[in-house]
């Protein structure tokens, strides 16, 4: 069998990140052999250890997301050696796809961080990937925070396959640690009443405690926002903070509530940062007349 073009593509946006000499050529003829049907178990556990070393381990060249099973893959954010081990696993999947399963799980059970970020990384890229929730579970609770940011920010894994107290769980959690709510794949789609609940306790117990919380909380609880949650997403309008302003109104954005309308175009009038006023703009595009 071929080289699946998804790992096709991977390595050549490898080789435009400046990988270290001959390592492409070692990347190519491994992806080819476990294609062709190499035995995974034997070949694909020793590749991966090697890719850091023989790739480097530098940023991956910016390129489109790639198209996945179900969903496509930004790979924003994704290192050289993350990149190769996900080539590797998807053309160990086109040659040995019976052996896939207990391959992902003994990769990631046996893997460093960095070997384990790249399993999670790939499994939306994988055939049948629901199969592989188990891992990324594990990966959830983690308090290795790269592996989690791997799991939880710009991968659609997550959203697509995980359960509705698990999805609530993991959201909650990349709250708690600061982790980019905004690059959480699926936010708006998989946003449910218990989660707009949890987000508002959140806010309550951070505002308690004299804590901040991350400005994009308002994300996760626009979807199902009662009254009183609505008038504390407006309050945030006019906070000292701009990142704190500009969270605000992208929720209420996501809101679309004809209430808030009146007070983004007062805000718009008076507010002075640059980033905060565009997102009151795309807000009032969101929000009815």
């Amino acid at each position: 069998m071929s080289v699946p073009a998804t790992a096709r593509h991977l390595c050549e946006r490898i080789e435009r990140s400046s990988p270290a000499p001959d390592g492409m050529a070692w990347l190519r003829g491994a992806t080819e052999a476990l294609a062709g049907g190499a035995r995974s178990s034997d070949m694909c556990a020793p590749a991966f250890v090697a890719a850091g070393r023989r790739l480097g381990r530098g940023p991956l060249a910016a390129g489109e997301p790639l198209p996945g099973p179900d969903d496509p893959v930004a790979t924003d954010g994704w290192s050289i050696d993350d990149a190769a081990r996900a080539a590797l696993l998807v053309a160990a999947a086109a040659g040995s796809p019976g052996d896939l399963v207990d391959l992902v799980d003994d990769l990631y059970r046996g893997g460093d961080s960095r070997e384990k970020r790249g399993v999670v990384r790939a499994l939306p890229l994988l055939p049948g990937a629901g199969r592989f929730t188990g891992v990324a579970l594990d990966a959830g609770r983690t308090n290795e925070s790269d592996l989690f940011a791997a799991l939880a920010c710009a991968n659609p894994f997550p959203a697509r396959h995980h359960g509705e107290l698990e999805w609530n769980k993991l959201v909650m959690k990349a709250a708690f640690i600061g982790a980019p709510l905004a690059r959480m794949v699926g936010l708006e789609r998989r946003a449910n009443p218990e989660l707009a609940r949890m987000a508002m306790d959140f806010v309550s117990e951070q505002e308690a405690a004299g804590r901040r919380f991350p400005p994009d909380i308002w994300l996760v609880a626009s979807a199902h926002l009662d009254a009183t949650a609505l008038a504390r997403m407006i309050g945030y309008l006019n906070h000292a903070v701009a990142e704190v302003r500009g969270g605000a109104a992208r929720g209420l954005g996501r809101a679309g509530s004809a209430r808030a309308r009146p007070f983004l175009i007062d805000r718009a009038a008076i507010e002075p940062d640059s980033a905060v006023r565009a997102a009151i703009a795309r807000a009032l595009e969101e929000t009815p007349p």
